[in-house]
């Protein structure tokens, strides 16, 4: 198809689509380019001019091609053509062709040429050619041709750059065409079309004939034509795959003389199969949409007459576009079709959609409508089946009342009531009452109309009778498209003379029981005869009846339901009536036909018929106006006899229609009088008569008016079975403005009935009729019926309509046989069978299979309702018993649907099936069952509400398919109830092919924080009934649901909070209550926003948590630095998590500046004031954490407003807690008092009830302002409390008085010693002197441990102290809290728990501190604060870390006589070595300065003329001189805080250090009393070691005096710190003065002139030598105090010592050294003398005790006795008795000093000192890796002394190992030995202060 070349030459969008690509080609020197399109898309790159083709039809098209521009290039600025063509020329003549040269350069160009070589061309005589810029000159060139031939010559041209030519050439007129080499069509679906075009051009000198060849699927056109010289055709390529494949073919075009020459183009197309998806658009509840299963599109409940419309969608997912074609199942009636659309075919364009529409229409009532709808792609593409549902619904009308009784009125009155009508359908009704209301006694207003859906109308309803008698009338309510209702009407009219029995709505009930028992053709009065004569009864409800005996013991016949539309149609007018008339008129329809006037028509006889046995007076209703009347009005008619009445009619007016139903109530004689009634239930109703009349008054040479009408005809009947009528309504509509009359022609088929057959129908009004058959046979009958309009014959209206007899019957396979593939025996097979009804009634089916085969052969469903039209699938199943081959034959029952229960259906068609299965055992072998590849599948942990789906594969090794079904049964946690299991089986049930594989998916959403397990178990199963076999354990499935846990590890403060203890801002910041609700799990409240959203529009968000607690900032001078907390975050749990901290402007959602809030309130303007200045500031607000990793936030408040600042932050945990946070910062002014209280109560640790020595407890007080206070408690209060517990003081309070100085934390130390195991309370004032005090309520709980045994706290540190809760959470490696940009150094431990440890005790921990940096270099000092009571250490105190290397320190604590709770931070300041050298140069330099221009001064002489220098001899200066440096004022302010104070600027300042890092090590530890130690703790005592201070050496009888550094520090103590300083100042200015008087250095000069005084006469030699003589002798050791004593008064003094001084310098701690080596020479020494007691011990065991004591008793009498033997024997003897009496005495001695030395403190230091050196140098050694404490010990046999020990007999010791000890004892007390060759250790001096 040829296609406007506009539409491919204006648009140049077209060249490319979405599916399609032109490809051009360029052939030689013409351009020849192609243009392809699909049939949804064209494509052109290269237009045909002059081509307009009008129509497709046209064969060929040429046109005028374009000439192509003459190739132009240039050649160093000369513009000149390629080559000169001459064509068309003649032998002889000469043609000239022009050859122009431009100079498109700038400058003048010289040209030189030569002529042609040929003499056919020539030009003119060679001459140098001068171009200006710009200029063109023309080259005439000649041609002479002699011959017929082709020409070839060339012209050369000169230039300075080089030389080019220009080609001429002459050619013969050819035949020549040209096309493009290669084409490309657009992708095309299978089964579509897609075209291309491109040019054929004549580029040769004649006319040419050309003949194309190509193969499929490709066309050409035209194939053949013919092409003028310089002209083209258009070639049409057309590409109808059949195959989706690449398709290329090769296209020849045959030209030229006898078609020798040829062209050829290559063909390339690629062919794709098409897709469509089709879905439901707006889908309902019921529609189904599943891929895989067929889809149902529903249209729900439509109103019959309506129109309801859906939509479905295609979606073209594939690259071409697909054609498709829509088609309604094509064996179903075209008339009866309800379903229809009106897209046939179309395409979808590729990744494009489209709806298509279809319709539903029904016309046939209450009947459920199903079609099926295909939508097929073109070609390979399989078709969607849709199934499309329906169902008709009609008006739903019905009446108020079913009776109307008007009850009695005089003769000549008239009644009304109203009556209301009412449309319960959502559709519109038309109804009509087939009444005259004109000619009956009663009238309806309106007698029709419409009603629209859920609409009421009140309806007048009037009764006037003309005589009087009994009236009764039953009328029909006709409605379109729905049953008739009736409406009785009745009423009595008396008159004077005549006074009839009053009719009632109870004698309608007894007349129609009195009718269905055949007692109403008897008068009242023979009925009341024979009721009288027991020949008749009255039943229950009082009608007549005949007795039963004569009934045979039947119940009395009652009145039958009969349908409305049988009771319409049977009503006795025709032949078919329910029961007999008791009075008929024949006939009941009467046409007088053209009676024109003046002549008056002839009477019409009538026939009255009496059938009853009683006289029956006939009553005619006649209007005075009416045209139409009967005579005589009144008449009487004995029983069964007949009268002859006359019908008149006299139209008035001519040339006019006229229509009426004349109406006569018959009743019986003997009703005229009530007192001929004796039995009431014997009054019978009066029988109306009506009588149809109609007839016209035109001319005969008058036309009749054209009627104008719609007539809604349907054209098939009702479904019905056989021998049932099937009923249907139409109406017409008068739609002009005259009367319009109808009556059913005589020509129209005699097997249907309508109702009313004649009428008139006013302008505007409608009447309905009702048109009843009985179909026969299977096959369609027509039915043919005329309506005439007006009376004239010309206005007939043929109406057609079908109907048939429904078979049942249903459409099944052809075969009627099923065969089942071969079954494992036990196992089930299945098979589909298709069913489809084709009848237009719902049919129910059975099938019936024997009780034998039951057990291997069932189908499902069994039996079931199958919907017109409808197919429906059935499964059979096979399970076979035994392995042999089965037959079966199943018969299957068929009957229409909707019968009543338990009724036998009145006809049934019935089919037999056959099916063949084959049970089989072979191929069932002992891998035949399910088994899964892994028998453990863990999900692992993830988090709760969260789902993860993991795959379970099964595996069947067996050789028959197997169906199995799955059990999940979860372990734990335990199920409550019926819930839903937290996983989930993609499926249950499946079946398994041989030797395959299955993957159940496993779906895990665990809804609580548990660990889950779950057995999956499995069983084979049939598909006969569903039976699972033995259940077998398949696998185990684990699963660990967890919240994000997230912990608070530490809490550090810097800035202006660097003064608050960790154990106060941990309280401050409620950490332990956060770590707590981290813990928990979290509410469903909390988990609204799983995520951080923002979801408010408010300025304070919604808060979903009720967990709420502070962050409290402390307090702050105005300007200060921020107060800045770091907080350590910790990822505790199993599975990653992200957290965020949300101000308020982070949960808002952005609104526009019209939606905004205009006005705040006081809290939202504080909050944005927060937000606006950045007080609170978080870095980084939020974060994400891997299990285990830990992250650093800081906190910052800046103090920029005087007050107390507030914040609420939600801290969101994503999937976790939500807690809302309150920051609070307090800002205070300068110079004013603050002390920041946490709470108004403090809780006191608990603390057993009887403890004499009951813990010091510490309450903090921090200092926020900028000024120091002075706190004072009130302990009036605590003496009240001490006086009602017995005078026990309670609480005690050690310094009720005290200063904070800015910026710090005072400790108030308590003593809470309860009595009594219950809470103690007590409201202590605080007074701040100056500023405000303070009511704080202190509590503590006493409690008896003997009552509470393991319970009690005593036993567990952590629960006594609240802040070690959270060191609790502290692993090891520690996390750095610093302020360092890298972290770079590592402590090994970030806390030391000591635990519970006795009084006086020593603890020892080493640590190490890593350098993790390559490169760089760490110095480290330690900074420790004194303790009130108890002693820390760290050593080295000081030291140098090398890039990648460790150092151990040691902490020490000495802990105090007095039990008590330590909880403190031992700060590391770490410093980079580089910065710290280039510091200490920078200042040496500054000081060097200083010092320079303190000596140095400068004498300015304006007189002098100031010297000049020249530029060479001018002296040289390396540095400028700095200018001097001026003193600074210091001030005294906190060291935290660097208040902005102006200061003189200095021309050069000081260097400042380098900002250290800030190492946090925490120590906490309780120390108990000894005898409590030893009470709870007995097991752990001996791994304590006791240290007590070596008392000094005093003279006996010296009284202790304070020294003078103490009496010193106490006078210093009451001294406040202004004081001092003021002090220091004056001495100092006193002690610069003396050094400058030159009075005082010469009075010291004569007083170091003065003699010493001399004391030398206070002592004598002989005193002095009798003293030495006692002590040699007389060796007393001085034995300590007992321990006991000895820490009672060691108690008593440190409780009454003040506190030592911090000692800055060095000389006091080299003195310690220097009495320490002293202590432990004399313990060494101690050491060796009892050593050496031992040997001698060892020498002396042979001797007996009785010698020993005689030995005893000599000594004591020697000892007594004087010298007086003067012989030589007795001295002798008496020096004997004296060496053995000093050997003796020397062994008590050394017995003495033994046990005296074992209990000196000195010896158990040094011994716990050389213990802890050894172990301190094995643990290091380990850390370096040279020792490994893991490896097997190795045992080393030595061989055994061969030498015995000899005893010296000396007594006296050696003191040689004693001096060696000595030198040996200070080298291994030093821990940090094995270090003292790497590491050389900075002092204190060179660090920065």
């Amino acid at each position: 198809m040829f296609r406007d070349i506009r539409d491919c030459t204006m648009n140049s969008t077209s060249c490319v689509s979405a599916s399609t690509m032109a490809v051009p080609t360029i052939t030689g020197s013409s351009a020849a380019m192609s243009a392809g399109s699909s049939s949804n898309t064209s494509a052109r790159v290269r237009t045909c001019p002059g081509l307009q083709p009008s129509s497709t039809k046209k064969a060929q098209i040429c046109f005028p091609k374009k000439q192509d521009k003459v190739k132009r290039r240039v050649i160093w600025g000369i513009e000149v053509v390629e080559e000169l063509h001459w064509k068309g020329w003649e032998l002889g003549k000469e043609m000239t062709k022009n050859l122009a040269l431009k100079n498109l350069s700038l400058k003048i160009q010289k040209i030189k040429y030569r002529p042609p070589k040929t003499k056919f061309f020539f030009t003119v005589i060679p001459q140098p050619i001068l171009l200006s810029p710009g200029i063109t000159f023309t080259l005439p060139i000649f041609f002479r041709p002699l011959e017929e031939k082709e020409y070839k010559d060339q012209l050369w041209f000169e230039k300075a750059e080089g030389m080019f030519c220009v080609d001429l050439r002459a050619m013969l007129p050819c035949h020549k065409l040209i096309c493009p080499p290669s084409l490309q069509l657009p992708l095309c679906a299978v089964g579509d079309t897609a075209e291309a075009w491109f040019c054929l051009d004549n580029v040769g000198d004649l006319p040419t004939f050309f003949t194309w060849e190509f193969s499929g699927p490709f066309q050409m056109l035209p194939t053949t034509g013919l092409v003028e010289p310089g002209q083209a055709c258009r070639i049409k390529v057309t590409f109808q795959p059949l195959t989706a494949v690449i398709h290329e073919v090769q296209a020849t075009c045959w030209y030229g003389d006898s078609s020798k020459q040829k062209n050829s183009i290559q063909l390339q197309a690629v062919a794709k199969c098409a897709q469509l998806l089709v879905s439901i658009k707006q889908k309902q509840p019921e529609d189904q949409d599943t891929e895989g299963c067929q889809k149902v599109l529903y249209f729900g409940s439509v109103a019959v007459g309506c129109t309801a419309e859906r939509q479905i969608k295609l979606y073209n997912p594939s690259v071409v576009s697909a054609p498709f074609r829509i088609e309604v199942a094509p064996d179903s009636l075209v008339k009866d079709q309800a379903f229809s659309c009106d897209t046939a075919h179309g395409i979808v364009p590729p990744g494009e959609r489209k709806c298509v529409s279809v319709f539903f229409h029904p016309e046939t009532l209450d009947v459920r409508t199903v079609d099926y709808v295909a939508i097929m792609p073109s070609g390979c593409a399989s078709q969607t089946l849709l199934k499309v549902v329906g169902f008709c619904r009609g008006p739903a009308v019905s009446l108020q009342h079913d009776c109307i009784n008007f009850s009695w009125i005089p003769l000549g009155a008239r009644m009304e009531k109203p009556l209301w009508i009412e449309n319960r359908a959502d559709c519109m009704a038309y109804f009509q009452f087939a009444i005259d209301c004109q000619e009956s006694v009663f009238s309806i207003r309106p007698a029709f109309g419409t009603l629209a859906g859920k609409a009421r109308m009140t309806l007048h309803c009037t009764f006037q009778p003309t005589h009087p008698i009994i009236y009764f009338r039953r009328v029909a309510c006709l409605i379109h498209h729905q049953d008739p209702v009736f409406l009785d009407l009745l009423g009595t009219c008396h008159s004077d003379n005549a006074k009839p029995a009053i009719l009632k709505p109870q004698h309608l009930t007894w007349y129609r029981t009195h009718l269905a028992r055949g007692l109403t053709l008897y008068p009242p009065d023979i009925l009341g005869t024979m009721l009288k004569e027991k020949k008749l009864e009255q039943d229950k409800n009082g009608a007549l009846m005949i007795p039963n005996e004569d009934l045979e013991d039947k119940p009395p016949q009652q009145y039958p339901a009969i349908p409305p539309m049988t009771e319409y149609f049977c009503d006795g007018t025709s032949d078919m009536a329910i029961f007999p008339p008791p009075i008929s008129v024949e006939p009941f329809e009467v046409d007088f036909g053209a009676c024109p006037r003046p002549e008056t028509p002839n009477p019409v006889p009538l026939c009255l018929m009496n059938h009853t046995k009683g006289k029956i007076t006939v009553v005619w209703t006649h209007r005075p106006d009416c045209p139409f009347w009967v005579s005589p009005v009144t008449c009487d008619v004995p029983p069964l006899k007949s009268t002859a009445l006359r019908l008149h009619f006299q139209p008035p007016h001519p040339n006019c229609l006229y229509k009426v139903e004349l109406e006569a109530f018959a009743v019986y004689k003997v009703l005229g009088n009530y007192s001929n009634i004796e039995e009431d239930c014997t009054v019978c109703p009066s029988w109306c008569l009506t009588l149809r009349v109609r007839g016209h008054s035109y001319c005969a040479a008058f036309e009749h008016h054209i009627p104008q009408y719609s007539l809604d005809a349907p054209k098939l009947f009702p479904a019905v079975t056989s021998g049932e009528p099937s009923y249907r309504s139409l109406l017409l509509l008068n739609k002009g403005l005259m009367l319009l009359t109808f009556s059913l022609a005589p020509k129209s088929s005699s097997d249907i009935i309508l109702r009313p057959s004649s009428g008139l129908v006013a302008p505007g009004a409608h009447q309905i009729f009702l048109i009843c058959t009985y179909p026969k046979g299977n096959s369609w009958k027509q039915h043919l019926f005329y309506l005439q309009f007006n009376f004239c014959p010309q206005y007939l209206k043929e109406v057609s309509m079908q109907s048939r007899e429904e078979p049942l019957q249903l459409k099944l396979d052809t075969c009627k046989s099923i065969f089942f593939k071969p079954t494992w025996v036990g196992c089930s097979s299945t098979s589909p069978f298709p069913l489809r009804n084709p009848s237009r009634l719902p049919l129910e089916f059975e099938w019936r299979v024997s009780e034998q085969h039951r057990k291997m052969l069932a189908v499902q469903p069994a039996r079931g309702l199958i919907q017109p039209n409808e197919n429906i699938t059935l499964t059979w199943t096979f399970s076979p018993l035994e392995e042999t081959k089965y037959l079966f034959r199943v018969g299957m029952w068929v009957w229409e649907a909707g019968l009543p229960p338990n009724t036998k259906p009145p006809a049934t068609t019935h089919y037999m099936l056959r099916l063949v299965g084959m049970g089989i055992t072979s191929s069932l072998s002992v891998s035949g069952r399910a088994l899964v590849k892994e028998q453990e599948l863990d999900f692992g942990s993830m988090l709760v509400n969260s789902k993860q789906s993991r795959f379970l594969v099964l595996v069947n090794n067996g050789n028959c398919t197997l169906y199995y079904r799955l059990f999940l049964e979860q372990s734990s946690p335990e199920v409550v109830g019926n819930d839903r299991l937290d996983l989930q089986l993609e499926r249950t049930e499946g079946h398994m092919p041989p030797r395959s594989q299955d993957n159940i998916g496993l779906i895990a959403c665990p809804k609580h924080r548990a660990q889950y397990s779950w057995t999956i178990s499995y069983s084979l199963l049939s598909h006969r009934d569903n039976k699972a076999g033995e259940k077998q354990e398949l696998c185990h499935v684990s699963l660990v649901a967890v919240y994000p846990l997230l912990s608070i590890l530490d809490i550090c403060a810097m800035g202006s909070a660097e003064g608050i203890t960790r154990k106060h801002l941990w309280q401050l910041f409620s950490l332990d209550t956060l770590n707590s609700y981290l813990e928990r799990d979290p509410t469903p409240w909390e988990l609204t926003y799983k995520v951080p959203t923002r979801h408010s529009t408010s300025q304070i968000p919604t808060i979903f948590t009720p967990l709420k607690l502070d962050f409290n900032f402390g307090a702050a001078p105005l300007e200060a630095p921020p107060s800045v907390v770091l907080l350590a975050l910790k990822n505790s749990g199993v599975v990653p998590l992200d957290w965020a901290f949300l101000f308020p402007s982070d949960q808002q959602i952005g609104l526009e500046l019209w939606a905004e809030q205009a006005e705040f309130n006081c809290t939202e303007l504080h909050q944005m004031r927060a937000l606006d200045n950045c007080l609170f500031s978080i870095s980084p607000k939020a974060g994400s954490l891997s299990p285990g990793q830990e992250q650093v936030v800081e906190f910052k408040y800046s103090h920029l407003f005087v007050g107390t600042d507030r914040l609420p932050v939600l801290f969101k945990v994503s999937h976790g807690r939500e807690i809302l946070l309150n920051f609070i910062g307090v800002t205070v002014e300068l110079e004013q008092k603050y002390v920041h209280f946490t709470s108004t109560s403090h809780q006191f640790i608990p603390v057993p009830i009887g403890d004499t020595l009951p813990p010091r407890q510490i309450y903090e007080l921090y200092n926020g302002g900028s000024v120091p206070v002075t706190y004072e408690i009130q302990i009036s209060i605590l003496l009240q409390i001490q006086e009602q517990n017995f005078n026990h003081p309670i609480f005690s309070c050690l310094n009720p008085q005290g200063e904070i100085q800015p910026g710090t934390t005072a400790q108030i130390l308590w003593i809470f010693s309860p009595i009594e195991a219950k809470t103690y309370t007590v409201d202590v004032p605080i007074h701040i002197l100056g500023w405000n005090s303070a009511l704080i309520r202190f509590q503590g709980v006493g409690y008896d441990p003997h009552v509470m045994g393991d319970t009690a706290p005593f036993h567990n540190i952590s629960s006594l102290d609240n802040s070690s809760t959270h060191f609790r959470l502290m692993v090891p490696g520690q996390l750095l809290l610093c302020c360092l940009h890298q972290q770079t150094v590592l402590l090994s431990q970030s806390h030391i728990s000591l635990g519970n440890i006795p009084v006086q005790s020593k603890c020892s921990r080493l640590l190490f501190l890593n350098n993790i940096s390559k490169n760089e270099t760490i110095v480290f000092a330690w900074q420790l604060k004194p303790l009130v009571f108890g002693e820390v250490s760290v050593s080295p105190m000081v030291g140098e870390v090398a890039p990648e290397e460790t150092v151990p320190f040691v902490v020490t604590l000495k802990a105090s006589v007095h039990a008590s709770f330590y909880s403190l931070d031992l700060v590391c300041k770490v410093y980079r070595q580089q910065l710290l050298r280039r510091y200490h140069k920078e200042l040496q330099e500054w000081k060097e300065e200083k010092a320079r221009q303190e000596v140095e001064f400068t004498i300015t002489d304006r007189k002098v003329k100031r010297r000049v220098y020249c530029t060479a001899c001018a002296p040289v200066r390396k540095y400028k001189t700095l200018p001097p440096i001026k003193n600074q004022q210091s001030f005294n302010q906190p060291a935290s805080w660097n208040l902005k104070i102006p200061k003189e600027e200095s021309s050069w300042p000081c260097p400042k250090p380098p900002l250290p890092g800030m190492l946090y090590l925490g120590l906490t530890a309780r120390t108990h009393a000894t005898d409590y130690f030893l009470a709870n703790f007995f097991s752990e005592f001996s791994c304590h070691f006791l240290h007590r201070k070596l008392p000094k050496k005093k003279p006996p009888g010296e009284v202790p005096e304070i020294s003078e550094e103490e009496s010193t520090y106490s006078k210093w103590a009451s001294v406040s710190k202004q004081e001092k300083l003021l002090l220091i100042d004056s001495l100092t200015a006193i002690i610069r003065g003396l050094l400058e008087d030159k009075n005082f250095h010469e009075a010291v000069d004569q007083s170091l002139v003065e003699q010493v005084p001399y004391f030398c006469q206070f002592w004598n030699e002989q005193s002095a030598r009798s003293m030495a003589k006692k002590s040699s002798l007389h060796l007393v050791p001085v034995l300590p105090p007992p321990p006991k004593i000895r820490e009672e008064g060691k108690s008593e003094e440190e409780e009454f010592k003040p506190m030592p001084r911090k000692k800055k310098s060095g000389e006091e701690g080299e003195q310690e050294e220097e009495e320490v080596e002293e202590e432990e020479e004399e313990e060494e020494e101690e050491m060796e003398e009892e050593e050496e007691a031992e040997e001698e011990e060892d020498m002396g065991k042979e001797e007996t005790e009785e010698e020993k004591m005689e030995e005893k008793e000599e000594k004591l009498a020697w000892i007594g006795m004087e010298p007086t033997l003067q012989t030589a024997s007795r001295e002798s003897l008496q020096w004997q008795w004296q060496q053995q009496l000093k050997v003796m005495m020397q062994e008590e001695q050394e017995r003495d000093e033994k046990e005296t030395i074992s209990r000196l403190p000195a010896f158990a230091n040094l011994q716990e000192a050389l213990l802890e050196n050894m172990i301190q140098n094995i643990l290091v050694e380990a850390s370096r890796g040279e020792v490994v404490l893991t490896s097997r010990p190795r045992v080393i046999a030595l061989p055994p002394l061969s030498v015995p020990r000899m005893v010296t007999p000396d007594p006296l010791p050696q003191t040689s190992p004693v001096h060696q000890q000595q030198e040996e004892a200070p080298r291994l007390a030093m821990p940090q030995a094995t270090d003292s060759s790497r590491m050389a250790e900075p002092s204190l001096s060179d660090l920065p202060p």
